[in-house]
């Protein structure tokens, strides 16, 4: 059975609320935010885009804000493509996970949204593969849920 939007925004937004928490154990972690923090993203684009530095808490409200939509559009997206991904071998939120991750990495120093892969240490890596995947798995989890 396919997902209402209505459905898709509010899995990816629970997958939303539960990277929240996640990315606060990892930036306690690491000891920062690495360089695919959202606050990060939001300032390099403010910088690029509109020609306006951002201050920290700005940084980091413009973050949650970007955070705050995409989250919930991946969730729609994922129900646009769900059906076609279930003979996967890999679980569904895991192939959702896979596929974040997938586009995050091709899109963002495309976009100059971050520096460049090679700068990022295995550990900020790591820690984007586990995000994304956390991000899959509670999003479809939440779906699952609300399908039944």
């Amino acid at each position: 059975m396919r997902a209402t939007h209505s459905q898709a925004l509010v899995a990816g937004a629970a997958g939303t609320v539960a990277l929240r928490a996640f990315v606060a154990l990892r930036n306690r972690v690491l000891g920062r935010a690495p360089p695919y923090a959202a606050r990060h993203i939001a300032a390099r684009l403010a910088r690029s885009v509109f020609h306006r530095e951002l201050s920290p808490v700005q940084a980091r409200r413009w973050g949650d804000a970007m955070r705050a939509g995409y989250g919930p559009l991946l969730g729609v997206a994922w129900t646009l493509v769900r059906e076609r991904a279930s003979g996967s071998t890999l679980p569904a939120g895991l192939l959702l996970g896979v596929g974040v991750l997938g586009f995050e990495l091709a899109s963002l120093p495309v976009l100059r949204a971050t520096e460049s892969l090679h700068t990022w240490s295995a550990a900020e890596h790591a820690w984007l593969v586990a995000q994304t995947a956390v991000y899959g798995l509670v999003t479809e989890a939440t779906l699952s849920a609300l399908l039944r």
